[in-house]
């Protein structure tokens, strides 16, 4: 048909058209369901969904979208609703137009290719810990896993918004997501909030430890609903916080549940990676591990000297010259410290470094946390570049 969806099919014609898995109430299923009937040609049944849908969501630009250039396109014109509206600070339609293709090309190519393999930044779960959130940002997903015995589980899949301005946040206003490892700090319900935050907010702890050494300035960061009009932001839209659909944010919310300090992982350059490579990394990572507690317990103090790095380790931290000092976590306890537990994360928009929080016990009561950051250098040596202690919930 002559000018059906020509924007949408100049996107999206390289995709296949095939099933995906999404939960059978969701909105994002309703929507690609009426776009895969517009792109197979069946106008009618992409009509009566479409029609379903804005009445079922009548937030729904997109829908509404998608239906004006169905309509446009059986009335024999060039839907209007894709020419550019300059009179607009922001190209609105053209947001609209992009979130429907990100979803899309997730549903459709990204996760298709990526059936078997995990996030090579989730090495480790410790055992207290039951729920991570990595954050994909090409992808506009936050995705929810669960440790399923030695294993993770998808729990949740969702639609995120980043920063207006992108990501890696460096001082305040900048309007950018930050890139690292974060945890989850609280949960704050909608009624406490301006409307903009929707039905509530999950803030967390940027700037962490690492953002301090860099100097980045800056505070309420958030996992937040989205504004009264809207179901979804455009994939850029916040002034830094991740946002979510209200729905999605509260199904979120209601898997967290009361668990404390959920780490959240937002990665700007993910690497997925098969379970026996995630499996030699971490078992890398925790050999190193296992040798610094050793030297640390026979006081071996050259050993130690060689994995305590001086900073800088990167040219950002250039004008740093402190070397990393271990916690004092160790000191007046004798030689029955055992380490109990770990958690082990690579840390995204670094080269080459890892967070390693390690539980280590003395006795029935006395309980420790440490948490290290390990850089592992170009001639594959491990150095701690900086070191604290920590709360037993993290």
């Amino acid at each position: 048909m002559k000018p059906l969806l020509c924007l949408f099919i100049s996107l999206l014609a390289t995709f296949p058209i095939t099933g995906y898995s999404v939960n059978s109430e969701s909105y994002e299923r309703d929507l690609l369901g009426a776009l895969e009937r517009l792109l197979a040609h069946d106008q009618g049944n992409a009509a009566a969904q479409l029609e379903t849908l804005t009445q079922s969501y009548p937030n729904s630009r997109s829908g509404y979208l998608l239906y004006a250039d169905l309509l446009a396109a059986r009335g024999g014109l060039t839907p209007a609703i894709s020419q550019a509206m300059g009179h607009l600070e922001r190209d609105v339609v053209s947001e609209l137009r992009e979130q429907l293709s990100i979803r899309w090309h997730y549903w459709h190519t990204i996760r298709v290719a990526r059936q078997d393999l995990w996030p090579a930044a989730l090495l480790q779960l410790s055992g207290q810990q039951k729920i991570v959130l990595y954050m994909d940002i090409p992808a506009a997903r936050l995705i929810v896993y669960e440790k399923d015995g030695g294993r993770l589980k998808e729990v949740g899949n969702f639609y995120a918004s980043i920063g207006v301005a992108g990501f890696k946040k460096r001082r305040e206003g900048d309007q950018k997501t930050p890139v690292g490892v974060y945890r989850i700090t609280g949960f704050i319900p909608g009624r406490k909030l301006h409307e903009r935050y929707g039905s509530g907010a999950l803030p967390i702890d940027y700037p962490n430890e690492l953002d301090q050494i860099y100097e980045r300035t800056g505070d309420g960061i958030w996992l937040h609903g989205t504004e009264p009009g809207f179901i979804n932001r455009a994939p850029r839209a916040s002034d830094g916080c991740l946002s979510l659909a209200n729905g999605d944010f509260l199904a979120l919310h209601r898997i967290i549940g009361d668990t404390p300090s959920v780490p959240v992982v937002i990665d700007a350059a993910p690497e997925w990676i098969a379970p026996t490579e995630l499996l030699r990394r971490r078992e890398q990572l925790s050999r190193t591990i296992t040798r610094w507690f050793k030297a640390r317990l026979e006081s071996d103090t050259p050993l130690l000297d060689r994995l305590y790095s001086r900073l800088p380790y990167s040219d950002e931290l250039a004008h740093h010259s402190s070397r990393a000092q271990p916690s004092s976590g160790f000191t007046g306890l004798a030689g029955n410290l055992r380490l109990e537990d770990t958690q082990l994360l690579t840390y995204p928009g670094e080269e080459r470094l890892y967070v390693a929080d390690l539980w280590l016990t003395h006795g029935p009561q006395t309980k420790l946390g440490i948490r290290q950051y390990w850089h592992r250098t170009t001639d594959n040596e491990w150095k701690i570049v900086k070191e604290f202690s920590i709360r037993p919930n993290g």
